[in-house]
């Protein structure tokens, strides 16, 4: 005997067309039964073994046909008179698709796979709403929004599995899709469930998120929305914005950040500077010659084992760090160069020496001392904004985001009691862009380290991005996690298509035309691409447009 009665069935299951998907059924729906049905619907279809149903979602449909005969048969076709005018049309029904997405017992929230179709004639019952949330694992901690259709279903992301954060996330759409309200919402629901939260914020979006979100108050639209996600516009209470030095920002209590110029390797620097392969060559030769003036120096044999012999045993690449050096030093050493140096040569250091000047000028480089405190971004429940708006070039910025990255991990490394910690680059697409991904190798390679060895240490990234067809194949297969609101243009979706795994084409054929704020996210929680209406951010946003 059978869970469901087939009185309570909204359809069954039509006979297999020639040219149907290997996972995916035809379901005729009585007239009656119609308005139960819409496209994006979860349904359960019955199986050969009792207790046990195949899990289905309405891709397509209903489309009306008449009963009986068929719609371009003359005699549905001679039914209308005109148009204004209808004065008989034939009985009819509705037929859907539903993507097959798995099997299950009815007494167990596990989901197998599926080696057999449904058999015409199979019963489709509604599929009771805790069965969906259980099915598709949309319960958690972290409350992103609603499943679409559903108005009584909340799609949620576990923050306490290894899964989701720490294995990072992308975020992607058009100006205007909503993808900027879906990182604030997940930076409030992480900060909320004590993950500490870095922002690499490029255009000053984020600034003042510890302020309520001022449009719910100013819109009824908003006020409606924010009654329908049960939410009240609240600021973060630990909240703290960086800027870095040499440059300004719009907030008064922010605090200014630099990069030591010896915290660099020279290959860092000489991206930076954009500099030939000749001219890297003489600008390594100088660092090295700066770098053993200092070993050498009185001061450093007096100490016995310093402080750059023990990074060397630790770091023991061209990436160490030597405190002692400064652009001043390196000018220094190139001018006592220049007088030795003739013709061509001398012009080729001076360049060079050019090169340095701008880079002192910048302001954040030309220092010794590093007051940015990685203990102090890796606070549970803090979130720390670092805003680039102001800054100078991406150059120099994507030098900072891998300066970060890697004070970050060290940190995390060091002490693994640190709270679980996610970074979040806005702009992705600026900074490791697929054309110049072989000029940002610093950036890249921090990048690698991150996603290889932060999932253990519980560190994530998040790439947000309005054009993912320009980020490098590398980063869609660093994110497990994708959340893909509205996305146009064949070069983008094919981006995101390729690295979104066996998703269905009809899903696909929704994101073109998804509706500001709607989302389908791919990730390893959910046993399906799920849906999703995300609710509007608590927190203020500042719009740069």
């Amino acid at each position: 005997m059978k869970v469901f009665d087939k009185k309570a069935a909204i359809g069954f299951v039509n006979f297999d067309a020639g040219a149907g998907a290997n996972n995916e059924v035809e379901i005729r729906i009585p007239f009656d039964r119609l308005k139960q049905l819409s496209r994006g619907k979860y349904v359960m279809i019955t199986s050969d073994f009792e207790h046990e149903y195949y899990l289905a979602r309405l891709t397509r449909g209903p489309f009306y046909t008449p009963d009986a005969v068929s719609r371009d048969s003359a005699f549905a076709r001679a039914s209308i008179v005109q148009a204004e005018n209808i004065e008989f049309i034939p009985d009819y029904h509705g037929i859907c698709y539903a993507e097959l997405i798995g099997i299950f017992n009815i007494n167990s929230s596990h989901l197998s796979g599926i080696q057999t179709r449904p058999h015409p004639k199979s019963p489709v019952f509604p599929l009771p709403n805790e069965k969906i949330e259980d099915l598709l694992k949309l319960q958690g901690n972290m409350y992103l929004g609603q499943l679409s259709g559903y108005s009584d279903i909340r799609v949620h992301f576990n923050s306490n599995s290894k899964s989701v954060l720490p294995r990072n996330i992308g975020i992607f759409g058009t100006v205007g899709s909503g993808k900027t309200n879906s990182s604030q919402v997940l930076i409030e629901e992480a900060s909320a469930n004590g993950w500490a939260v870095i922002v690499i914020d490029v255009e000053g979006e984020y600034i003042s998120m510890d302020q309520p979100s001022s449009e719910i108050s100013n819109s009824k639209a908003l006020q409606g929305l924010a009654q329908k996600f049960s939410i009240k516009p609240e600021g973060l209470k630990n909240f703290q914005v960086y800027y870095p030095a040499g440059t300004e920002s719009k907030r008064k209590d922010s605090l200014e950040f630099n990069i030591p110029f010896g915290s660099l390797s020279p290959y860092e620097l000489t991206a930076i500077m954009g500099m030939n392969e000749t001219q890297e060559d003489r600008f390594v030769s100088l660092w090295d010659l700066q770098k053993e003036k200092i070993l050498s120096s009185p001061e450093k044999k007096k100490k016995g084992r310093n402080q750059w012999e023990d990074l060397d045993k630790d770091f023991p690449d061209d990436e160490s760090e030597y405190p002692d050096l400064t652009i001043s030093d390196m000018i220094e050493t190139l001018n006592e160069r220049l007088k030795e140096e003739k013709g061509s040569s001398k012009a080729s250091w001076l360049v060079i020496k050019r090169l340095l000047g701008r880079l002192k000028r910048f302001g954040i480089f030309d220092t010794t001392e590093d007051i940015l405190d990685a203990r102090e971004l890796i606070k549970a429940g803090k979130v720390s904004v670092l805003d680039l708006s102001n800054s100078y070039t991406v150059q120099v910025n994507n030098i900072g985001i891998a300066y970060l990255l890697r004070k970050v991990f060290d940190q995390k490394i060091k002490d693994e009691n640190l709270p679980p910690t996610i970074i979040f680059i806005e702009e992705a697409h600026t900074y490791v862009s697929r054309e110049n991904a072989g000029k940002m190798e610093a950036l890249m390679d921090r990048l690698r380290e991150v996603t290889r060895r932060g999932r253990k240490r519980w560190l994530g990234l998040c790439f947000i991005s309005q054009q993912p067809s320009h980020l490098p194949d590398e980063i869609f297969e660093l994110c497990n996690t994708k959340i893909i609101h509205q996305t146009t243009g064949s070069r983008n979706l094919n981006a995101l298509k390729v690295s979104g795994g066996n998703v269905n084409e009809a899903i696909w054929d929704d994101v073109p035309t998804l509706g500001q704020g709607r989302s389908i996210i791919i990730s390893p929680q959910f046993q399906h691409p799920i849906m999703t209406n995300m609710r509007i951010c608590k927190t203020n946003r500042e719009h740069t447009d």
